[in-house]
């Protein structure tokens, strides 16, 4: 299982940026979209400018978070935080498209939750890529000290 979960955790040190990028395009597309209708002086209903998004919504949301959750399930990180946020991560994505298809007051919060999964996903991948440097850091300073024995 220890080489499942070390496989499993690499997996997520690139996936979460992979993801971190993506969102951001989600993002772009979704002003795209927004302000190609109105240039063209339509409704957002009526127009085909927000499929782009949509259709990246979708493979975010669907089958890219029940992967990013597996893997995260696989994982199972060490460390108690990095492994909540990263079970909530695929959640909070789930949440996302229910939001995107609520009424209005409920689908205000599409672009709120948008922006928090930006930051969970800009925190994980700080706490991935800086963990390296971190755990040698711990491991030979941990060597190096000598132990001392209990007194008597």
């Amino acid at each position: 299982m220890a080489g499942v979960r070390r496989v499993s955790r690499s997996i997520l040190r690139y996936f979460v940026p992979l993801y971190g990028v993506l969102l951001i395009v989600q993002v772009f597309l979704a002003g795209e979209g927004i302000f190609g209708a109105r240039d063209k002086g339509q409704l957002i209903e009526d127009t085909k400018t927000l499929d782009p998004h949509r259709a990246l919504g979708f493979f975010l949301t669907m089958p890219g978070a029940l992967l990013l959750l597996i893997v995260a399930l696989l994982a199972w990180l060490p460390n108690k935080r990095q492994r909540t946020i990263s079970l909530v991560l695929p959640v909070l994505l789930f949440v996302q498209m229910i939001l995107a298809g609520a009424g209005r007051w409920v689908a205000a919060f599409h672009p709120v939750n948008a922006f928090l999964l930006l930051g969970l996903v800009g925190y994980l991948s700080w706490q991935f890529w800086r963990a390296p440097e971190t755990m040698t850091a711990e491991s030979r300073t941990l060597e190096e000290a000598p132990v001392a024995e209990p007194a008597v």
